[in-house]
């Protein structure tokens, strides 16, 4: 396992790896070069103020994109802050050398994370030596430091942020065929970042690395030829390179294959056999993949309906998807379909999907507000999912409103048009 060592000044002293990644195959010895990369955990004030340490071993599941899916605490140092810390660190970190094995890893890999106060000057130094090392490596012509170097200028590790120099560096990567380096290429190409926004090279490079079995290359290139990005609108070739993606593990590409398929069903066992793509997704955590499965079993749409498989799958995705989740659980909760936690959960979960700016939460806390007797918060907050285009809020809205409240411009004429509208829409059909 590989140790990180945390200072009172919020920096962290690491050991050097003792192998270049290009020589190693074992995504957990390749865990321990990517974890000198990664931004450093934030000393939480707390434990800075008590000069509080301790050891937190991390567990983490990674995915082909070189991002942590999932994290968890294996062994606690003790202090929920710390551990906390710890978690928040590894879920940022991009682990570009388990990226170079060729495939995502199974299963957890450990580290740990040894909080002591000090050492701030020598985690700089150390980190300094890494970038020498990965520079003179890359130099030298070995592809997958100057993948490395790439996405370091890309992400601003070690190095000031330059798309300039990260687009030379995966392109010198990439003409010597590093699958990693050229579907980053073709990102760069496909956002215009560094290099002239181009689709055709986007897609290009992607075709290059997609070719070589690099999943995310053949998800990008099942997207442009699902939209025809790149000039050529073709599904069947969208499909085609999609499934492979999701074949070789790839759990966005399970996704989109998943939901695609539940948008062109028209029976119930190809309902099902979409859902099993999602479900395939969600069993390697992915938080999208968690939801939509568990709106699956909720609606009864490709699974026997069953909410309390709903919730749990919603609970597995908490704090991972944007407020979604917390969304869909807050509505199972105050449907009276599963019991809460305590009384107040599904007040929490709304003001937390509030977060992500989910109109819908809006209008759902706001209904617990006008229940609970607290009218004028109640309007506020339909007033916001009004302003984010809710229906629902704005007729809320426009019921509660005192006559002489009118909101700044035309917005009150606005909402009481938009109301009367939204009382007469069709209902719209339920969905994943």
């Amino acid at each position: 396992m590989k140790k990180l060592i945390l200072s009172l000044a919020a920096a962290a002293a690491v050991v050097p790896a003792q192998v270049p990644a290009a020589r190693l195959q074992d995504p957990q010895q390749l865990m321990a070069m990517d974890l000198n990369a990664c931004g450093r955990p934030v000393y939480p004030a707390a434990a800075l103020a008590q000069g509080a340490g301790g050891k937190t071993t991390v567990e983490v599941l990674i995915g082909e994109l070189g991002r942590a899916n999932d994290a968890r605490v294996y062994t606690s140092s003790g202090r929920e802050d710390l551990d906390k810390a710890a978690l928040d660190a590894v879920r940022n970190c991009h682990f570009h050398g388990v990226q170079a094995t060729g495939q995502a890893p199974t299963g957890w890999l450990k580290t740990q994370f040894v909080w002591i106060p000090g050492g701030a000057q020598k985690t700089q130094a150390q980190d300094a030596a890494l970038l020498a090392g990965t520079r003179t490596r890359a130099e030298a012509g070995d592809p997958v430091a100057q993948n490395t170097l790439g996405a370091w200028y890309q992400h601003g590790t070690h190095v000031e942020a330059d798309p300039v120099q990260a687009a030379a560096w995966y392109l010198r990567a990439a003409q010597a065929g590093n699958a990693f380096a050229q579907n980053n290429l073709g990102v760069l190409y496909y956002r215009g970042l560094g290099v002239p926004y181009d689709q055709k090279q986007a897609v290009y490079w992607y075709a290059k690395a997609a070719e070589q079995g690099h999943g995310w290359a053949q998800a990008n290139l099942a997207w442009a030829y699902q939209y025809g990005t790149a000039g050529e609108l073709d599904m069947d070739k969208a499909l085609s390179w999609l499934t492979r993606s999701a074949e070789g593990g790839l759990a966005e590409a399970q996704l989109r294959l998943g939901l695609l398929g539940m948008q062109r069903a028209v029976s119930d066992g190809e309902r099902t056999a979409a859902v099993a793509w999602i479900a395939r997704a969600a069993a390697q955590g992915d938080a999208s993949g968690l939801v939509h499965l568990g709106r699956s079993f909720e609606l009864g749409l490709g699974n026997v309906q069953d909410d309390a498989q709903a919730a749990a799958l919603y609970r597995k995705a908490l704090g991972r998807s944007e407020g979604r989740a917390e969304l869909a659980l807050g509505k199972l909760l105050v449907s009276g379909r599963v019991m809460p936690v305590d009384a107040d959960e599904a007040s929490r979960l709304f003001q937390k999907a509030m977060q992500g700016r989910l109109p819908e939460a809006y209008h759902q806390y706001g209904l617990i507000l006008e229940q609970n007797g607290d009218l004028d918060l109640a309007r506020a907050i339909f007033l916001l999912g009004a302003k984010l285009g809710h229906c629902d809020a704005a007729v809320k809205y426009v019921e509660m409103r005192p006559n002489q409240e009118t909101p700044a411009g035309d917005l009150g004429a606005a909402f009481a048009l938009r109301a009367q509208w939204c009382r007469t829409r069709p209902a719209a059909p339920p969905q994943l």
